[in-house]
């Protein structure tokens, strides 16, 4: 399974296009690459840096890396050169984000096979290449012979265009991205998905609710993962055994274990709060750097966002914790709207209707837009730090 394997095999398939349009053939990919590992100059071993937007050109230089035996970081095109200087002298760039990242793309191909991932497949890449899995998913797939159609941003209506126009057979998404496609108008969401064979999710927790309407939609073809850049543990979950266990990642290995309420893979966590049904399936909460203690009392926000997100008139939102002088912090639901009529009375009633009244905000702030990464991630904490800046916490 290698790039120079399809493209003696398949020299004139097509690799890669790009939502502009622009296709790029096995030959052509495998041709560039071959000429840029050539021209790198670096020993195998030595570590690469990869500030680029997603595209055929990422994947070439990606290739040429592999090809040299070189360790590889994809970095966020949108960090300034100075940033990613100071990251190289923080040596957070002398590895990869898969350690071997050959070796890795070798097993996720040997794991993708069998969700039918082979040369008749036409995979939607929906994410940047700076995050690992989209990465890796891509440079697996080469080698299995796939046709990648990568997407520079996400879009939700380019994203069904895309689909139809392409005859896209597998897809992987965040639960960002199907809300979006959720909320679209209907007009805009009568597209032709039928084509879709798997759909993969993942990076993270997905509200149950929104996950049954695009059941619903794509039909029983959407299987969950969930694991970690760090390569800690790795849980997946098919479209029926979901109905049966909804809102579960996957049935846990032996290795996991919930300690204080953390889930940890072996002697390692990625950092979130879970619990174990009886029948060994993980659920997910939150992740433990979000939650909010009021009144000396633990609330996961993830919760109220599942419930907050559904309503028509609600675009995006994030629940965080703000200074409180008695409580310590308040629960504040930060809600983009999406319906200039939404107020803040019906959102909290709505909330208070379907959760405990202690889990529910306090208040709602109504914002232009939250801040998101490309791939659809919140950036939590740099929406709190706006709330908590130059605020002194006193102990009492």
């Amino acid at each position: 399974m290698h790039l120079g394997w399809q493209a003696k095999q398949r020299p004139d398939a097509i690799a890669v296009i790009e939502s502009g349009g622009r296709t790029v053939t096995y030959a052509e990919l495998d041709a560039r690459s071959r000429q840029l590992a050539a021209a790198i100059g670096l020993r195998p071993g030595d570590a690469l840096a990869i500030r680029m937007p997603s595209g055929a050109a990422f994947l070439e230089v990606a290739w040429a890396a592999q090809r040299s035996g070189l360790l590889y970081t994809p970095v966020n095109t949108h960090l300034l050169p100075a940033e990613v200087e100071e990251m190289a002298r923080g040596k957070q760039l002398t590895a990869g984000p898969m350690g071997d990242p050959a070796a890795e793309c070798v097993q996720v191909a040997q794991g993708l096979a069998h969700y039918g991932f082979g040369p008749d497949a036409v995979y939607l890449s929906t994410a940047p290449f700076h995050h690992a899995s989209p990465l890796v998913h891509c440079m697996s797939l080469l080698r299995l012979g796939a046709t990648l159609v990568v997407m520079d941003r996400f879009d939700a209506a380019e994203c069904l265009e895309l689909i139809e126009r392409h005859r896209v057979t597998h897809a992987q998404f965040v639960p960002t991205m199907f809300v979006r496609m959720l909320k679209l108008p209907a007009a805009r969401r009568a597209r032709d998905v039928s084509s879709l064979r798997v759909v993969l999710h993942g990076a993270a927790p997905c509200p149950v609710e929104v996950k049954r309407r695009m059941l619903d939609w794509f039909g029983p073809i959407i299987h969950e993962f969930y694991s970690g850049t760090e390569a800690y543990g790795f849980t997946v979950i098919g479209p029926q055994e979901w109905l049966a266990h909804p809102g579960s990642v996957g049935r846990a290995g032996d290795d996991v274990r919930i300690v204080d309420g953390v889930v940890h893979f072996g002697e390692n966590t990625l950092g979130d709060i879970g619990h174990l049904d009886e029948d060994g399936y993980l659920y997910l909460t939150d992740r433990l750097a979000h939650t909010i203690v009021s009144g000396g009392v633990n609330i996961h926000p993830q919760e109220a966002e599942d419930v907050l997100v559904m309503p028509p008139g609600v675009a995006d939102v994030a629940v965080i914790g703000v200074p409180d002088p008695e409580r310590g912090e308040r629960v504040l639901a930060v809600v983009q709207p999406a319906a200039d009529d939404v107020t803040a009375d019906e959102l909290l009633a709505y909330c208070r209707e379907r959760l405990a009244p202690y889990k529910c905000p306090r208040a709602v702030d109504f914002v232009l837009g939250l801040p998101r990464d490309p791939s659809g991630k919140l950036r939590k904490g740099l929406l709190r730090e706006t709330y908590w800046r130059n605020h002194e916490t006193r102990i009492v």
